[in-house]
């Protein structure tokens, strides 16, 4: 189970998809939260969406988490906020897996993209924190204009000088909120940026890297069809608000020509009249 315990977040990136939730409850009470631990019949739990460690009571929240016998306990964070102390806590108190978010080692870039949140400097002190701790740690990176060239660099650095082993990466794709303001900055052409692509999967194939891609199209893998997974990370992510997109007269997409970097025009009859 996923579950959200934050509506807040010091980062405000550019690809995010939460901003609406900045107007609701900036966390979610103790009392909710344990009630949702106690329901959920699957032991297993992931404290996902925006930043949890913001949460005043993240340390019991991971405590009531483990004492309800969960077998796998993670969290979704770009870092802010962790410290040796409470990542020492959360271990004792049972979390196993913290998923980070990380864009690029180019500062200007990374500081275009997280929008005033947490400087580069600090999140590589916290993966640093991980990496010499017990907790196994995965990066979750969305790929887009800003980090497309330089990704496979990255890569690299993650895996060598910080012992990144497992990698989840996710798709810049069109929605109208709140990518119309930032879509030149983040969209990119896949024809175009193929010789990039390429590289990024020779390096995951000579370092043994572990990843999943979420919400791409079929031609972004080329050759390396193998990477394309489409019951898990493509149908399986296919959300309401996708659908609704796709049912509206003239989707925004098509008009907007947006195809080029829809994970879901593989499936998307407008797209198969339009070629």
């Amino acid at each position: 189970m996923d579950l959200r315990i934050v509506n807040t977040c010091n980062n405000d990136c550019l690809y995010c998809l939460e901003q609406e939730y900045r107007d609701k409850e900036k966390f979610i009470s103790f009392e909710v939260i344990l009630k949702k631990l106690k329901e959920n019949k699957d032991k297993k739990i992931t404290f996902y969406w925006w930043n949890p460690l913001l949460h005043p009571d993240i340390e019991k929240i991971v405590l009531y988490a483990k004492n309800y016998w969960y077998e796998s306990i993670g969290l979704l964070t770009n870092t802010q906020s962790l410290n040796i102390k409470l990542l020492k806590e959360l271990i004792n108190n049972w979390l196993q897996t913290i998923w980070f978010y990380f864009n690029t080692f180019d500062e200007k870039k990374h500081d275009i993209i997280v929008n005033n949140g947490i400087k580069l400097e600090q999140l590589l002190n916290n993966i640093e924190l991980m990496k010499e701790s017990w907790i196994l740690y995965k990066s979750i990176i969305h790929i887009n204009l800003q980090n497309i060239k330089t990704l496979y660099k990255d890569i690299i650095i993650l895996n060598k000088k910080y012992k990144v082993e497992n990698f989840e990466f996710i798709n810049y794709f069109p929605f109208d909120r709140p990518y119309e303001k930032y879509k030149d900055m983040l969209r990119y052409n896949i024809k175009d940026n193929q010789i990039y692509i390429n590289t990024i999967f020779k390096v995951i194939e000579k370092l043994g890297l572990k990843v999943r891609f979420i919400k791409f199209s079929k031609d972004f893998f080329g050759k390396n069809k193998k990477y394309y997974d489409y019951e898990n990370w493509i149908l399986w992510q296919i959300w309401d608000e996708d659908i609704d997109r796709l049912n509206i007269k003239e989707p925004f997409c098509l008009r907007e020509n947006r195809c080029d970097s829809c994970f879901i025009k593989d499936c998307c009859e407008e797209y198969k009249q339009k070629t």
